[in-house]
Parts: structure tokens; sequence; C-alpha cells
């Protein structure tokens, strides 16, 4: 399998990766490598059996309230908006 190692400076990773340093002036290497084909299908068919799994536990007279929770939370943090 092809990978591409490359030695950076972290302060150019920072914008796309959270790094758990607090010192960004770091040099880190970097290694990129393509996912084998079984890794991601594995990926891909959990994420379908688990999605809607939950939903016999959503509550229906929450739901119209969920639908605008994120203006409310922030209408009650911050005022209004």
């Amino acid at each position: 399998m092809d990978a591409i190692r490359k030695i950076v400076n972290a302060d150019t990773l920072a914008p796309i990766i959270d790094l758990p340093w607090k010192s960004k002036d770091l040099q880190v290497e970097v290694i990129v490598m393509p996912l084998n084909e079984e890794t991601a299908h594995r990926t891909t068919s959990i994420g379908k059996k688990l999605k809607g799994c939950l939903k016999e536990y959503a509550n229906p007279a929450l739901l119209e309230r969920e639908q605008y929770a994120w203006e409310n939370n922030i209408t009650e943090k911050y005022g209004t908006i």
C-alpha cells in the first residue's frame, strides 16, 4: 500500500485538525494512506445500521420544540438574536 510521509509545521495543520498540543509551533509527521476497501465498507455498513436506531425513544411531544432548539438556546443564553 502506498503512503505519503511528510514532516510539516503543526501551524499548517491547525486550521484542518484540532491538535491536542498547547504549542502549535512543532514539527510533526503526517502520513497519508488510502483506506482499504474492507475497512471502508465496514464503516459505512455500521453507519447504515445505526441510522434511526434510537427512534423508538423519541418523544413526539418534543419534536416540534427540537426544530427550534438551537435558536431557543441562543436566545436564552444571549438574549434576542
